[in-house]
């Protein structure tokens, strides 16, 4: 039987990799021709604040060091704050971890 911390553990990994494989996907980042293929180049059409001259002709790039300086923080913080939350939970004795 599969250990009880361990698929605390797993459960958040295993969403958060189907959930930004499918939007990736869906924005035509990950392209499945014949093999996966990553574009990161990017056209926003639809969006308001990009200014119609002065665009790039080949889009935006999608991955840049901003967006992973931004994950780099913002996770663990995430995680951080959520471990502090249920701290708050804990009684000794209540629970035996």
């Amino acid at each position: 039987m599969i250990n009880f911390k361990l698929l605390l553990v797993l459960t958040p990994v295993i969403f958060s990799v189907a959930f930004t494989d499918y939007w990736l996907r869906r924005w035509g980042v990950f392209v499945w021709d014949n093999g996966p293929t990553i574009q990161n180049q990017q056209v926003w059409e639809d969006t308001a604040i990009v200014a119609d001259k002065g665009r790039p002709q080949d889009g935006y790039p999608v991955f840049t060091v901003r967006t992973l300086a931004v994950n780099a923080l913002g996770i663990p913080t995430v995680f951080f704050l959520g471990a502090i939350f249920a701290m708050q939970f804990i009684r000794r004795g209540v629970i035996n971890a």
